[in-house]
């Protein structure tokens, strides 16, 4: 192969023609660069088996990669992305801020959001994902320094498993409940319900200045106006039942053993999703990723039929453009932008590790983007409808309803208003089998990164055991979330959500582009996302001001928000202890600590002066680029070792000269100039005997 890649024919036969070879000049870009251990003498390959040297299955329908395996097709690793990015707050949180900061006025603050702060980073992880072909700690190799990165990111996957795992549990909960002829929560006849229970007629009478008879009609006494009208009795039902709720985080008995058995069968069915790897789950995502659709389309059409839905879909999606000179609501915009894409924990790096490399990242950068706007704007409109339809049920107005997020949205409010529909078991069921597979589909890529990382960083040890790290690591993993299902399970789930799973994120989305934009360089980004897709991204110098510039601006103001709105934790009326504040923030704080223990580490393991050990670790390491021999060969043919017999001669049929040259010089004049993998490697200008002797030798072709 030349530098334009065409092919040369020579005999192999021929000596003269050999010989005649060794004099031609060889282009130094020819050169692989990521090894800096150079020797004199190059040995003859040896083939030791089909997954040294994998050219037979670079197209078509087998694995480009076969040691680590590939999605069987395009469409598994995009539903794959798009099930993991859809999640829990789409649903729980995006109609809530609708609702208080604008109704679609909104949309505006969010989707510039998303544009500038969240797209960026999203576009970042799945090239370099797709371009290592590793996991979340190994990708790190493109700046060794920041490989804590990598660990936090693994660190924050498991809490986030374990926080999704114990939601999963209340689904699966409440969607064996919904399996009836009539839901528990629909009435307050009940040995949970006690005096305070409020079911809609009661309500209504109520806010009628009236009496509820036994019969269930109305009878209206006198004038005046409620102020208790009690608790709901799905909220009651949530905290008596599901969750045992005790008064205090103190109080950690009884265990809700029904919830440690759904828990149990989560994480079985994590297990089993897993077992074969992205072949499984490639299968999977086909019922997890592509059913909640369906279903939320038909609770779309089912709601939005109902008496006083269209009103208030209407009504708060009015907009109110007067809230985009309010400063918090581009807080509150840029926060959930960012979150929405679930970024920063690895599994989109993860996940893009087994698209092949020539895949099309640059088309995903922008469909799963809009594919998750457009399901966050419908659960805009199925919230709005349940509003409306337990208004009119109720007699209330759409202004004095107050809509509250997160878990009393999902199991308090739209379960209640799902219990007043005809056929209500029906609904709720489909309500929350939606609610399991969501869950479910984020819990098990979230799950994939963990055991992905320690496989590809751990490879000659644990990559041959896979389904042994999967188990053990589902075991820890329950063990660790079965506590939550304890009476106090809800009070240390709401402290993982506020510390844990929030400000590091963003501390992690800052130092990734100041990794890759100042010290990988972004030229070297770009160019890789040329060699995986045949062209740079569309608007060269946009991409470039967004990762070194805009991207950690932006990410500060957002750091800056969250830590200036902060408060003290509360649920309802209960005040969290001061001590559970220095749990949440030690808790937070690992993630940082990881970082710098590990940059340490990695100055302190490297060799040299103090100024090589910084350089050493601040450039790639020796093994980063892509992962098949194949794909560095489309740059550096002598990667293959067809190739560098063409083009280079062995030691031995060097003419006499040039061995003495050899030998007087004892290697290399060299110096360095950048490559296409972003690192350095040293070469020589003087003659070809010392291009000969810069060949390597590779012990795996394919070598990660």
């Amino acid at each position: 192969y030349t530098r334009e890649g065409t092919a040369m024919s020579v005999s192999s036969q021929s000596d003269q023609g050999r010989r005649a070879r060794s004099q031609t000049a060889v282009d130094e870009t020819l050169l692989p660069p990521f090894v800096h251990q150079l020797d004199t003498k190059m040995k003859e390959y040896e083939r030791e088996g089909d997954i040294e040297f994998p050219f037979e299955d670079t197209t078509g329908a087998g694995d480009e990669n076969r040691m680590r395996g590939n999605w069987s097709s395009r469409t598994d690793s995009l539903l794959a992305i798009a099930g993991f990015t859809f999640g829990l707050g789409n649903i729980s949180r995006f109609p809530f801020l609708v609702q208080q900061h604008g109704g679609a006025a909104f949309l505006i603050p969010f989707a510039l959001c998303l544009f500038v702060a969240t797209i960026p980073v999203f576009f970042l992880e799945v090239s370099l994902g797709q371009f290592s072909s590793v996991g979340a700690i190994s990708v790190w190799k493109a700046v060794p320094l920041f490989k804590g990165i990598g660990i936090s990111s693994v660190y924050l996957s498991c809490v986030l498993a374990i926080y999704l795992a114990v939601m999963e549990s209340w689904t699966l909960f409440y969607l064996v409940e919904s399996i009836g002829f009539s839901l528990p929560w629909s009435n307050c006849s009940n040995s949970w319900s006690g005096k305070n229970c409020s079911a809609p007629a009661r309500i209504a009478c109520h806010l009628n200045n009236g009496t509820l008879l036994l019969n269930g009609s109305c009878l209206s006494l006198v004038d005046g106006s409620v102020t208790d009208q009690g608790d709901l009795g799905s909220l009651l039902y949530f905290h008596k039942t599901v969750l045992m709720k005790s008064q205090s985080i103190e109080e950690f008995a009884p265990l809700n053993w029904y919830l440690g058995i759904c828990l149990q069968i989560t994480w079985v069915a994590v297990f089993l999703c897993l077992f074969q790897g992205v072949k499984s789950s490639g299968k999977v995502v086909y019922v997890v990723v592509v059913l909640p659709y369906i279903i939320l389309a038909v609770l779309l059409v089912r709601l939005l039929t109902l008496d006083g839905s269209l009103t208030a879909v209407i009504h708060f999606m009015r907009p109110d453009f007067s809230v985009l000179t309010d400063i918090k609501v581009w807080g509150e915009a840029a926060i959930h932008a960012f979150y929405s894409l679930s970024c920063c924990t690895g599994g989109l790096i993860t996940l893009s590790s087994y698209n092949r490399f020539h895949s099309n990242l640059l088309r995903d950068v922008w469909l799963i983007p809009l594919l998750d706007v457009i399901c966050s704007i419908s659960a805009c409109v199925l919230t709005f409808s349940a509003i409306g339809f337990t208004c009119r049920l109720i007699g209330v107005s759409f202004d004095d309803f107050q809509l509250k997020d997160g878990v009393h949205l999902l199991f308090v409010f739209l379960s209640e208003a799902l219990s007043q529909l005809p056929a209500a078991p029906l609904y709720a069921a489909l309500f929350f089998l939606m609610l399991a597979l969501i869950i479910n589909s984020t819990l098990l890529f979230v799950v994939e990164t963990v055991i992905s990382s320690l496989c590809d960083h751990f490879a000659e040890l644990l990559r041959k055991c896979r389904r042994h790290v999967l188990a053990v690591s589902c075991i820890v993993l329950s063990l660790l979330s079965l506590p939550f299902c304890s009476s106090a399970g809800l009070y240390w789930l709401t402290i993982l959500d506020r510390y844990v799973l929030r400000w590091p994120l963003i501390i992690l989305a800052f130092l990734e582009v100041t990794a890759m934009g100042w010290v990988y360089g972004v030229d070297n980004l770009l160019d890789n996302i040329k060699w995986m897709t045949g062209k740079y991204p569309p608007v060269y110098l946009f991409w470039k001001m967004l990762w070194k510039y805009v991207c950690p601006v932006v990410y500060m103001f957002i750091l800056s928000f969250v830590w200036q709105e902060w408060e003290i934790l509360s649920y309802e009326t209960y005040s969290f202890p001061y001590w559970t504040s220095l749990v949440g923030w030690g808790l937070s704080l690992i993630p940082i600590l990881i970082i710098i223990v590990a940059a340490i580490e990695e100055l302190m393991g490297a060799r040299g002066t103090f100024s090589q050990r910084w350089s050493s670790v601040l450039n790639p390491d020796d093994s980063w680029g892509p992962a098949l021999a194949i794909h560095r060969a489309e740059h550096f043919p002598l990667q293959i070792p067809e190739a560098r017999r063409l083009l280079i001669t062995c030691e031995d049929d060097l003419p006499p000269s040039e061995k003495e040259w050899q030998e007087s010089h004892g290697g290399l004049a060299a110096h360095s100039h950048e490559n296409g993998f972003g690192g350095r490697i040293s070469t020589d200008r003087m003659s070809h005997a010392a291009t000969v002797a810069s060949v390597p030798v590779f012990e795996r072709e394919t070598a990660i």
